[in-house]
């Protein structure tokens, strides 16, 4: 197989380079800044840091993406780690276990789940302390983990060359069981207060305004078509047989058997009355569950004002006592009556504001205990844009709202537990929660018919809250981790955004799909062709010499022919310069007595 190196090892053929050798990225960078994840698919991540020390990497993240990868690392490994990057003057960083910080998983959201999301997180950031017990080490968490784009659109050139965001729907969600839903862009035609032929453009949220009064409206036809039913089945009963439906429940037993047929009938219809009333009354305690949580404090004195004046009526056979049907009967009616001035609750949400809500509330508990634990020298909780095509809260704009958030409800519990000013708070907030920002999965937004200026852009929103940075290239459809310079990102436009905001941390080579392609098939180290791409200096002084001069260089400068005959000549490593007697030249020879022939 030809690889991109060499057809034979020690051997270099300029026809045989990627462009990036003889063309390098525009983009430079020092050795000293960028580091290397190790192969992210074994728990012996204590192997993987010894074996890729060897290139001279000088920071190397940690890999824990698999939660059952991370809980099979001994803790003794996290010391021999710790001792191993010590000894040769690594910083060590970590990638945390993908898993969805919210709480959402295969059967809806539940608190449960995100409370245990929340435990395991912890354990990773606490873990990562081991490694770098003195340093801030940033640990990597995604923003979210499996969830679809939560607001899904498209970019495309609209009237006069303008740029717009067409919407593509919306996830939404009901809180209050845990159920996720999606609306879909239909065509509509017919708006309030207008018709004009044509096509109304799609509006996610008023879509969303629109389902939600749907759903109080039906919610609230429903009590009122089954008090209805339940009343006028009532009403027959009462006005046909006002005794017996005055004395509520009869025994038949203490009955004239003559009268038993009648008043058994009468007693089912009232029965069948009463289910009608029970099921509309406990519809309408659903409703009100769902107004009082949304309602503002004009609607909250009428719905406090129902509330008591039919509390002191709810006893607990309130719903089966056929003597107490007129309660029931009036509980429903001021009910329906009460529910009906309320405007529509927000019974679903966006989904996207629903997760940045209870993400961030995972991500300040977590940063939180750190700091309790650990104080000014806990590690760093940064949050990473996952692939943009595929993922939700990936844009700049997403994953910079679930950072504010988050660090305004880190400052908010630090006031409150630890006692702390409101400016001392926010800068340990600000220290401690951050992005780490993968210009590989943002490319991905090409996809979504993004253009390079408008994905630079982006860095540009992201970069005052970037404290690290993984290192991916691909071609902007598909979520593949190649090398630098080996796909489409615009890397020198994106790390120019950065370090104008200011950035001054690692960047990370995370080339995934190098260790699973290429690594074991002649491909190496997915280090050594970024720093060709970059063009980086050999050494850690910037002025070089650079990788792009090692091809045309002579041997000293640290690459080119491996094992140059003329050393043997010119430092005395070979047989020429001995005597016959040790098996140096043999006068008027062409070869030394141990080349195999000319000796004696």
């Amino acid at each position: 197989m030809v690889n991109y190196e060499s057809i034979y090892p020690g051997v270099q053929y300029t026809t045989n380079l990627p462009s990036y050798y003889t063309q390098p990225m525009s983009y430079r960078e020092n050795i000293e800044r960028l580091g290397m994840a190790v192969d992210p698919r074994t728990a012996n991540q204590l192997g993987e840091l010894n074996l890729k020390l060897n290139p001279g990497v000088k920071v190397i993240e940690i890999q824990g993406i698999s939660p059952e990868i991370l809980e099979s690392i001994p803790e003794q490994h996290l010391d021999e780690m710790k001792r191993l990057a010590k000894l040769t003057g690594v910083k060590p960083t970590f990638h945390g276990p993908l898993i969805e910080p919210s709480g959402i998983g295969r059967e809806g959201w539940k608190e449960e789940t995100r409370f245990g999301t929340e435990q395991q997180m912890e354990s990773a950031v606490l873990r990562a302390h081991k490694l770098d017990p003195e340093g801030n080490i940033p640990v990597t968490f995604h923003s979210t983990s499996e969830l679809p784009p939560l607001e899904p659109h498209i970019m495309v050139t609209g009237k006069e060359g303008k740029r717009e965001k067409i919407q593509q729907g919306l996830y939404i969600i009901d809180e209050s069981k845990g159920e996720i839903g999606q609306i879909r862009p239909e065509k509509r035609y017919l708006e309030e207060g207008k018709f004009t032929g044509e096509e109304i453009e799609f509006g996610a949220k008023k879509e969303l305004e629109r389902r939600n009064k749907e759903v109080w409206t039906e919610g609230l036809s429903q009590s009122n078509r089954m008090a209805d039913f339940g009343e006028d089945a009532l009403k027959a009963v009462r006005e046909k047989y006002p005794d017996i439906y005055s004395k509520g429940k009869i025994d038949l037993t203490l009955v004239d058997e003559k009268e038993r047929d009648k008043i058994a009938e009468v007693q089912r219809a009232i029965n069948h009355g009463q289910i009608y009333l029970r099921d509309s009354w406990r519809n309408l305690r659903n409703l009100f569950d769902r107004a009082w949580v949304g309602a503002n404090q004009e609607e909250k004195k009428k719905l406090r004002k129902f509330a008591e004046d039919v509390t002191p009526r709810i006893t607990k056979d309130f719903e089966t006592d056929p003597k107490k049907i007129e309660d029931l009967r009036k509980a429903v009616d001021e009910g329906i009556r009460t529910l009906s001035e309320i405007e529509a609750p927000k019974i679903y949400k966006p989904l996207d504001e629903f997760v940045v809500e209870k993400s961030s509330q995972t991500f300040a508990n977590v940063a939180e205990k750190a700091y309790n634990k650990y104080g000014l020298k806990a590690p760093i909780v940064s949050i990473e844009n996952p692939p943009a095509s595929s993922q939700g809260l990936s844009t700049a704009e997403e994953l910079k709202k679930l950072i504010t958030t988050s660090r305004e409800k880190l400052a908010k519990n630090l006031v409150e537990h630890k006692g702390l000013s409101g400016s001392e708070a926010k800068n340990i907030a600000e220290k401690m929660i951050g992005a780490t920002w993968d210009v590989g999965h943002i490319n991905l937004l090409r996809k979504k018919g993004y253009t390079e200026k408008e994905i630079v852009e982006q860095t540009k929103i992201i970069a005052p809250y970037v404290k690290h940075v993984h290192l991916s290239d691909n071609f902007g459809l598909d979520h593949t981790e190649l090398p630098m310079g080996m796909g489409n990102v615009p890397l020198k436009e994106m790390m120019g955004e950065l370090k104008k905001a200011g950035f001054k941390g690692k960047e990370i080579i995370e080339a995934g799909n190098w260790w699973q392609y290429f690594a074991d098939k002649g491909g190496g180290n997915p280090f050594r062709p970024t720093i060709e791409a970059f063009d980086s200096p050999i050494y850690a002084m910037s002025e070089g010499p650079r990788w792009s001069q090692t091809w045309y260089g002579s041997y000293f400068s640290g690459h080119g022919p491996v094992n140059p005959p003329v050393h043997h000549t010119i430092y005395g490593a070979g047989f020429q310069t001995l005597p016959v007697e040790l098996g140096g030249e043999i006068p008027g020879g062409e070869r030394g007595r141990f080349a195999g022939g000319g000796g004696e």
